[in-house]
């Protein structure tokens, strides 16, 4: 069963962004996320993409705009009273390109808004396959648990538990969800939240 939900409907059992790794072995690693229902296998369906190249697009057009009223600014700084209106004139010429990026900018940037607006929402969206409802878990055990650097800061490593939930079904089946963060806690708060008793 696949259904698409947002961001913070779910638990995310092993969150593969908390790793600073160039290339951690869980790069991988599908993302597990328990649900109401059960545990899902997790992808996003796109948009973060989009998302960063409109921001970075609203961030050059910025640019753009100020330069040209920086350029506009500084060419009506140097106008002299006596031929301020004849320099005004040509200066409003010469600065039509100028207010030409100004305009530009502007309406890149409103059109760009709009467009992150609704990739925003697209990057929250994800979308799940159900690997195991909750009325079919026998048990969870928590195995392979380790302490992983998962940071390096100014006071030292940071260090995180990770471990490895066993989900051991009704009918024999044991399925894996490698990596979990803090796979005790997280197990007791997935219980508790979702009124489990196995």
């Amino acid at each position: 069963m696949r259904r698409k939900f947002y961001y913070g409907e779910f638990v995310v059992l092993n969150p593969l962004q908390s790793r600073y790794d160039l290339m951690p072995g869980s790069v991988l690693v599908p993302l597990y996320a328990a649900t109401n229902e059960g545990i899902y296998r997790v992808e996003r369906l796109g948009g973060f993409a989009a998302v960063v190249g409109v921001t970075l697009g609203i961030i050059f057009l910025a640019i753009v705009g100020a330069f040209g009223i920086s350029q506009i600014v500084s060419n009506l700084r140097y106008a002299q009273p006596p031929y301020l209106s004849t320099y005004l004139t040509l200066d409003l010429i010469g600065g039509l390109p100028f207010v030409l990026f100004i305009a530009v900018s502007v309406y890149a940037i409103v059109k760009l808004v709009k467009a992150a607006r609704k990739f925003g929402g697209i990057a929250n969206t994800f979308e799940g396959e159900l690997i195991v409802p909750w009325n079919s878990v026998k048990t969870i055990v928590v195995t392979n648990v380790r302490q992983e650097n998962v940071a390096n800061s100014d006071v030292g490593i940071i260090f995180k538990e990770i471990g490895d939930w066993h989900v051991m079904t009704a009918d024999g089946r044991e399925i894996i969800i490698p990596f979990v963060d803090d796979p005790f806690n997280k197990l007791n708060y997935v219980k508790i939240k979702y009124n489990l008793t196995f």
